[in-house]
């Protein structure tokens, strides 16, 4: 668990203009639930999330102080604006630090696959897991080593060595990584000389020529 600690206050006005309000003060609207207790709407300053966002990511452990109390939480989920990619919302789950907990973790790829040397394209397909573990024992991260991959390799959920405290909800055959072969170029069609007719990628090539 972090030693980190955010403050929060109880929402009293909800709704749109609630919200707009609560922006322009430079916080952002949330909502804490979870656990036995109901749900309860707060508001926390943006520049604090997003500090704790940068620092540890978003499957970090800290305290959430609220009403002269502090609980443990975690980020759940996060709302961003589609067009200025401004933070908007914020959910904190409580966190029960005796009982295993579910959240979402990056994929790191570590390493260089052989394939990827002998010309093969590597193709990164899954950069997210849901996992379920103990709270303390969540990783900011799994790593995944792919240097012994060839081409016509992957790597699949049920090929992870995670051990027994870290169990993946993903369907086990849901392809990670793999090391597709080279493509290869498709021989242009005779075309006849009275119907000129080019494909798409020659057009493009003599257009950026022109651009030159």
């Amino acid at each position: 668990m972090r030693d980190v600690t955010l403050s929060a206050e109880i929402r009293t006005r909800l709704g749109k203009g609630g919200a707009r309000q609560l922006r322009r003060a430079g916080k952002v609207p949330a909502i804490l639930y979870g656990g036995a207790e109901p749900p309860v709407p707060i508001a926390v300053e943006k520049a604090r999330v997003l500090e704790i966002f940068r620092k540890y990511g978003h499957t970090s452990i800290f305290s959430l102080a609220l009403d002269g109390h502090t609980v443990p939480v975690i980020i759940k989920d996060w709302q961003l604006d589609p067009i200025t990619g401004v933070l908007l919302h914020v959910d904190f789950l409580r966190v029960d630090l005796s009982k295993p907990t579910r959240v979402k973790v990056p994929v790191e790829l570590v390493g260089e696959a052989s394939g990827v040397r002998r010309g093969g394209l590597l193709d990164f397909a899954t950069h997210e897991l849901e996992i379920e573990c103990l709270p303390m024992e969540i990783p900011s991260r799994l790593q995944v080593d792919v240097s012994a991959l060839e081409i016509g390799d992957h790597i699949a959920v049920k090929d992870l060595q995670l051990g027994d405290r870290i169990r993946v909800l993903d369907d086990p055959e849901r392809v990670i990584v793999s090391v597709l072969a080279p493509r290869v170029a498709e021989e242009e069609a005779a075309v006849a000389p009275t119907m000129p007719v080019e494909p798409e990628v020659i057009k493009k090539g003599k257009a950026e020529e022109e651009k030159e």
